[in-house]
């Protein structure tokens, strides 16, 4: 087994594992200059108490001299291990120069993982706001600044997790025998270091695992708050959005704006929101110059174009875009906020002018600008560049304490004039991940590029997989798209299945109404599924842009479960696939209705069985996987792509018919039964069923405000 001496820490025969853990420092000496020691070990010491759990291993290594010592101590729960690093360099001379801990990978442990991997997904930092996907079957191929790596073979996986939620940044990479873990403070002068470093366990469900190792680490940190399942998924979103940027670049005005609207509002597409992205700000020289809108795009001020969207087209919530510095360059010296603001702020070593790194003190400045936002009607914000707050107090700060001040203040104000109404962007390095205390919806790719024709199959792979780990923290934001595009209906997919907040950046004249019409109510209500989707468990450890398999995604919605295929690969031909109940974890019941949209192809299963499909190049399908009760399983509305979320109950009344809730009428509606319907009944009138294959039927539901009753009745179970 992988790491099975890690795993075996505290445990009673778990010692004696000199050759398995090696230590690295590296340091900046009194003069500046660099230095790499690795450190002997000089002592094992484990610690056994069943009676409370208290079963631990501490790894210590020292120099000669006793200056500079690392512990690492591996605390065992079950199938899991949390690592924690203690480090202290001695200096002599107290008021002289001191030895420090260099910046960037100042500790690296080497952990011997005993055993191959089998295949492995790493989710890496691939630039500096941004994560993605590899996957191989070598260590020495997991990439640098990984932040979750899984592997396993034969139903038996194991789960890296590399921990920043302190002080200093955890990342992991490979080498030829295990992993690396490293330890950066970011900030220079640091001699001592306590730092939660990683979580390390195995076992057979990967999808429970990575829940379990974020509740660990946040356990540790004492920051439950952390995790997604104790946040609060903003209201607004759950609406269907338009976004500015794709539609008009930089080039966002008021009349842009409003010329959008008349024509949703033309074309019956419910938008409930509008996001006015970069190109409203006021700048001079790629810096923030005013609170207030560019006044040659918005000559009569941002309330009044935020006004009209809401009175005259029936926009209910508008919000704007910034920058986590103000804007990308930060905020103009010279200009009235920075003077009036200006105790809120700091200068970094490049003398770009920035809210406060120290804790507390940026609150000022944001509350000053969302105070203003609040009263031209914004709603909430979007503010991006996340990941540049650790290129800009490089040196000067800890890299998770500045990503701490940071987050904090922004979040401290957008909760008390936005009600925490807040969409992450360009955030995804591990201080962002691991530090921001409330806030629920965060980006989980790079940007949805239009002008990229091959740019689908790399947007939907880094969001699924991304999600297996970020999903843990937030729900996904996967983007903006088009809906008048090559990929216009692969994108309205992936968004449908994706679990967070759905929206276009349609230019003017280039909406297609029919394709937003699956993806929400009449209301612009969303039919967004329960949790994060993330790949099934056939390819979560696959390339699917290189191997012969398509990417799989799964999630449930309405008591049903949701998948979601793509073929993203650039082979021709025809692709073997499958789908069936097992792709969805937690499904009850041992019978099951397959149902695609669209194409009406249905089939009924069993727990076990999976049905077999041939894939044509570039396709994209979406399938319900409704279980039956009884012989009769509801699919939902057959006109939405994530129907089954239409579906609120269903059971049989006192006799014996059985009603259906569904959210909205005003369509098709499908269900399954064993027993053929002898009748049907939409809130007490008469409707026609249907038969549309064997086992399988429509009624069409009256259009009508609200919520909806179906009663069916059925023929009488046959004697045995």
């Amino acid at each position: 087994m992988m790491f099975e001496w890690l795993l075996a820490s505290g445990a009673k025969g778990g010692g004696g594992q000199a050759s398995k853990v090696r230590c690295t420092v590296r340091l900046t000496e009194p003069g500046g200059k660099s230095a790499e020691l690795p450190l002997p070990r000089v002592a094992e010491r484990s610690t056994n108490s069943d009676e409370n759990a208290l079963n631990e291993t501490r790894y210590a290594f020292s120099d000669e001299a006793g200056g500079i010592r690392v512990a690492l101590i591996v605390r065992r729960s079950g199938d899991c291990v949390k690592g924690r690093v203690e480090a202290e360099l001695a200096n002599d001379n107290v008021f002289g120069r001191q030895r420090t801990f260099a910046p960037s990978c100042a500790i690296e442990l080497q952990l011997d993982a005993g055993a191959a991997p089998g295949r492995w997904m790493a989710v890496y930092q691939h630039k500096d706001w941004w994560t993605r996907p590899a996957f191989g079957t070598d260590w020495k191929d997991v990439p640098e600044r990984t932040q979750s790596m899984l592997c396993g073979d034969a139903g038996r996986y194991l789960q890296v997790l590399p921990v920043s939620g302190g002080a200093v940044r955890a990342d992991v990479s490979g080498d030829e025998g295990g992993i690396v873990i490293r330890l950066t403070p970011g900030g220079t002068g640091m001699t001592r270091m306590d730092a939660v470093a990683f979580v390390l366990g195995v076992g057979e469900d990967p999808y429970a695992m990575i829940e379990r190792h974020t509740a660990a680490a946040a356990e540790a940190l004492g920051r439950t708050g952390l995790l997604r399942s104790a946040k609060t998924y903003p209201p607004l979103l759950d609406r269907l959005g338009w976004c500015s940027w794709d539609a008009f670049y930089h080039k966002v005005n008021e009349e842009g704006l409003l010329e959008k609207a008349d024509e949703l509002q033309r074309l019956g597409v419910p938008a409930g929101w509008f996001m006015i992205d970069d190109g409203w700000s006021d700048v001079r020289d790629g810096k923030l110059a005013r609170f207030e809108a560019d006044p040659a795009k918005f000559p009569q001020g941002l309330g009044h174009a935020v006004g009209l969207l809401k009175n005259r087209f029936g926009i209910r919530h508008v919000g704007v875009w910034h920058t986590i510095a103000g804007y990308w360059g930060g905020i103009d010296p010279q200009s009235e906020e920075a003077r009036g603001y200006g105790r809120f702020l700091r200068s970094n070593a490049r003398g770009q002018l920035l809210p406060s790194p120290e804790p507390g003190e940026a609150f000022g400045f944001w509350h000053g600008w969302h105070d203003w936002l609040s009263r031209q009607g914004v709603d909430f914000v979007k503010v991006d560049s996340q990941s540049a707050v650790s290129n800009f107090w490089e040196g000067s700060h800890a890299v998770g304490d500045a990503a701490s001040a940071a987050h904090a203040s922004l979040e401290a104000s957008v909760a008390l004039h936005f009600d925490s109404a807040l969409i992450n962007c360009m955030g995804m390095a591990a201080e962002n991940v691991w530090h921001r205390p409330k806030s629920a919806v965060s980006r989980s790719s790079d940007d949805f590029v239009p002008q990229d024709l091959r740019g689908f199959a790399e947007h939907a792979l880094q969001n699924a997989y991304n999600s297996y780990w970020h999903g843990a923290f937030y729900w996904g934001d996967w983007d903006m798209f088009w809906t008048r595009h090559q990929d216009a209906r692969a994108g309205a997919l992936l968004r449908a299945i994706s679990g967070g907040p759905v929206y276009v950046s349609d230019p003017p004249g280039q909406t297609d109404p029919a394709l937003l019409r699956q993806l929400a109510y009449r209301d612009g209500s969303l039919l967004r599924c329960d949790r994060v989707a993330v790949p099934a468990l056939d390819c979560l450890l696959r390339d699917p842009t290189r191997e012969a398999l398509p990417l799989k995604l799964w999630n449930t919605a309405g008591g049903a479960g949701v998948i979601a295929l793509f073929r993203i690969d650039a082979e021709a031909g025809g692709m073997e696939a499958s789908i069936g109940p097992g792709d969805v974890p937690g499904l009850s019941g041992e019978r099951f209705a397959l149902h695609e949209h669209g194409s009406g192809k249905a089939e009924i299963v069993s727990r076990g069985e999976a049905l077999a499909l041939d894939l044509a190049p570039g396709v994209s399908a979406i399938w319900t996987v409704a279980p039956l009760s009884d012989g009769f399983a509801p699919l939902g509305r057959l006109d939405k792509f994530a129907g089954s979320h239409a579906v609120l109950t269903c059971a049989a009344d006192s006799r014996g018919r059985m009603r259906v809730r569904v959210r909205e009428g005003g369509g098709p509606f499908g269900f399954v039964s064993d027993r053929p319907p002898i009748s049907a009944r939409v809130d007490g009138e008469d409707v026609e069923v249907r038969s549309a294959c064997a086992r399988f039927y429509t009624v069409q539901l009256p259009k009508g405000n609200g919520e909806c009753c179906l009663e069916i009745e059925l023929a009488a179970a046959e004697n045995p």
